[in-house]
């Protein structure tokens, strides 16, 4: 690695998230055609049942002694408490049916509508919408409000660019206001080795795409590093002999690079701090 990420020097820089797959289509829910409610007897049909059926008990036990109640006059006595008690019975039997039948009962989802999940199960599987990224980004626009991630990716290729076009050149001046120190002097130092060699670097075809992976605030400065990925046309040539000492002239080289960007924390321009491959 050319030049200093700061504290994140040691630390292998972050690679591009993957994007999310496409959660499937909902089902198509068909919804149910409504059932005709269920015929309910009238609330006088159970007591008048149960008269009855006390009535026809009452005969076959009283049978016999008929001519004695009728005497006195209390013939139907016997057939309505009877009566009355056939309902009494039947009554709380069915009450105690029911209340034994409520603690099974589940209250079920309408057609077509899914169960709410529990607050527990909400909790661990809701994804978290914050990232280290989101959270440096907030802190740099703590002090440049407009700053924007997605704006300043046009500023990374064009420095790209300009940085390997002084590979051929040679002219490092050119890139002092948009490097760091410590940076620009790892570039002179590889400018006087390969004009010691008399190697010459040519590059062409530049096509890449950068996408911010980092961002944080330290110290007081502005810390921005993105992944470049693409591809580019790049050989070295002995300058003397002409012959082909690295690369090729046919065949595009694969870009994956790291390049990170400083400032003081504010309103200030960007420099080019370091160049790490991946």
């Amino acid at each position: 690695m050319l030049g200093s990420r700061g504290l994140r020097s040691h630390a292998a820089p972050a690679r591009p998230v993957s994007a999310r797959p496409e959660p499937p289509p909902a089902p198509v829910v068909v919804p149910r055609a409504p059932q005709p409610p269920a015929r309910r007897s009238p609330a006088w049909v159970g007591p008048l049942a149960g008269v009855a059926a006390g009535w026809l008990i009452s005969i076959a036990l009283f049978r016999g002694f008929r001519p004695e109640l009728e005497a006195t006059g209390l013939g139907l006595l016997p057939h309505v408490l009877l009566g009355v008690a056939v309902v009494v019975f039947l009554t709380i039997l069915r009450r105690r049916r029911v209340a034994l039948a409520l603690p099974a009962r589940r209250p079920m989802p309408a057609p077509g509508v899914l169960p709410a999940p529990s607050a527990e199960a909400t909790a661990t599987d809701r994804p978290s919408d914050g990232s280290s990224l989101d959270e440096g980004v907030s802190d740099i626009r703590r002090m440049d409000p407009k700053f924007d991630p997605a704006r300043f990716l046009g500023y990374i290729e064009m420095v790209f660019r300009a940085t390997h076009r002084v590979r051929m050149s040679r002219d490092v001046a050119s890139l002092r206001d948009r490097v760091t120190p410590e940076l620009y002097g790892e570039l002179q130092a590889q400018r006087d080795r390969a004009a010691s060699l008399r190697h010459g670097s040519h590059v062409e075809q530049i096509e890449i795409r950068a996408e911010v992976t980092e961002a944080w605030h330290e110290h007081g400065r502005d810390y921005v590093t993105a992944f470049i990925d693409g591809s580019m046309l790049a050989y070295t040539v002995d300058e003397v002999t002409g012959a082909l000492v690295a690369g090729s002239k046919t065949v595009l080289e694969k870009v994956e690079a790291f390049w990170t960007f400083t400032r003081p924390g504010g309103l200030n321009p960007w420099m080019l701090s370091a160049i790490q491959t991946s």
